[in-house]
C-alpha cells in the first residue's frame, strides 16, 4: 500500500512539471524577442568609427587638391582674417576633422600622430582659418620635432645614427639626401669636419623640396607632402620670375655679383652686393622654366623689397631665411616650384 501512494505522488509531480517548464519556456522567448542585446562592440572598434578616414584609409575617388595654401602672418603681423563668403573645399569637413584629431593628439602628448593629421588635412583641403592653424601648428611641429636635436621613436622622417669609422658629415649627409650643414644646425655641431666614432646624431631623411606662389609672394617648404617652413620672398619686376620646376644646380656661400645687364662686377664682401651672403642657383626643367640657367634665390641687402616684385627676375629671401634654406635645399635633388 504505501509504495502504490508513492508511485501516486510522483505521476501528480510529474503532470505539474510539464506544463510549468512549457510556460517558462514561452516567457523566456517573448522577453529575448523584445529586447535589445547589449551593444558589445569592442572599445576599440568603437575608437576606430569615430576615428576621422586617412587619406591613406579611404577609398580615392579623384585627384586630390594640393594646390593652394592660406596665407600665414610673418614677422609679427595681423593675423589674416578669413572671408565668410568664400566657399570651403570639397574636402573641407574631412580636413577639419582631421585637424581636429591633430588638436586632439597633440593634447595627449602625440607629436607625430599630431603632425601626421595636420599634413593630411592640409593636403586633403581646408577652409582659409583652418589652413592657417593647420600650417601654424605645423611650423611649431617641424622645429620642435625635425630641426632640434630631440629623435621621437618611430618619426618617418628623422632617426638616430652612430658615427662609424672613416665616416665625415658630409658622407652621411649624402646618403640621407640632405645637407652636411643641416645636420651639423640639428646637432649643435659647431665645425662639420669634426665629429667622433661612436657618436650618436640625429638624421634627417630627405630631400627637402620648395614651392614659390608668385601670387601670394611666398615660399613653402616641404619634407615628402609635409609642410614644415614658410618663407615672404621677392620676385622679379615686370612678372620676370618664370613659372615652372627649377632643379638646384649650384650653391655658393658669399657669392661674387656679375650684374646680368652689364656693370661692375661687386666681390662678396661689398656692401653694394645685391645677393647678401648665400647663393642658390637654379635650372629650369618644366614649364616656363625649361632651360633657363640665370636664375637663382639669394639674400638682399633690401629687405624692403620682399613681398613686392622689385628684382630682376630671382628669387629674394630675408638673409636669415635664405641662410636656413640653404641649409635645406640639395644640389641636383631638391626643387624649386614657382606657379602664378
Amino acid at each position: 500500500m504505501a509504495r502504490r501512494r508513492i508511485r501516486k505522488r510522483r505521476r501528480s509531480r510529474l503532470r505539474w512539471a510539464v506544463p510549468a517548464i512549457i510556460v517558462l519556456a514561452a516567457v523566456y522567448w517573448l522577453a529575448t524577442a523584445y529586447i535589445a542585446p547589449p551593444d558589445r562592440t569592442e572599445p576599440s572598434r568603437l575608437a576606430a568609427a569615430n576615428r576621422p578616414t586617412l587619406v591613406t584609409d579611404r577609398e580615392e575617388i579623384g585627384p586630390i587638391d594640393r594646390a593652394g595654401h592660406a596665407e600665414v602672418p610673418e614677422r609679427g603681423s595681423d593675423s589674416v582674417d578669413p572671408d565668410p563668403t568664400v566657399h570651403a573645399p570639397t574636402d573641407a569637413v574631412q580636413g577639419h576633422a582631421l585637424l581636429q584629431s591633430g588638436t586632439q593628439a597633440l593634447a595627449h602628448g602625440d607629436a607625430l600622430l599630431a603632425r601626421a593629421h595636420f599634413g593630411e588635412a592640409l593636403n586633403l583641403g581646408l577652409s582659409e582659418a583652418d589652413a592657417i592653424e593647420a600650417r601654424r601648428q605645423l611650423r611649431k611641429l617641424s622645429h620642435e620635432t625635425l630641426f632640434s636635436p630631440v629623435t621621437l621613436k618611430d618619426d618617418p622622417f628623422a632617426e638616430t645614427y652612430v658615427i662609424q669609422p672613416g665616416d665625415t658629415l658630409l658622407k652621411i649627409a649624402k646618403s640621407y639626401d640632405v645637407t652636411a650643414e643641416l645636420l651639423a644646425r640639428i646637432n649643435h655641431v659647431a665645425d662639420v669636419n669634426r665629429i667622433r666614432a661612436g657618436q650618436r646624431i640625429k638624421i634627417i631623411r630627405g630631400p627637402f623640396h620648395a614651392r614659390v606662389d608668385k601670387a601670394g609672394h611666398t615660399m613653402d617648404v616641404f619634407l615628402g607632402d609635409t609642410f614644415v617652413e614658410h618663407f615672404k620672398v621677392g620676385l622679379g619686376a615686370e612678372n620676370s620670375t618664370p613659372p615652372g620646376r627649377w632643379v638646384v644646380r649650384n650653391k655658393l656661400t658669399n657669392p661674387t655679383y656679375y650684374p646680368p645687364r652689364g656693370g661692375d662686377i661687386m666681390s662678396a664682401d661689398d656692401p653694394e652686393n645685391p645677393l647678401g651672403e648665400r647663393w642658390i642657383g637654379l635650372e629650369g626643367v618644366a614649364g616656363g622654366a625649361v632651360g633657363q640657367m640665370r636664375y637663382g634665390i639669394h639674400g638682399t641687402i633690401e629687405p624692403e623689397s620682399i613681398g613686392r616684385s622689385a628684382s630682376l627676375g630671382c628669387i629674394r629671401l630675408f638673409n636669415e631665411d635664405v641662410e636656413f634654406l640653404f641649409d635645406l635645399v640639395v644640389v641636383g635633388k631638391s626643387f624649386v616650384d614657382v606657379v602664378e
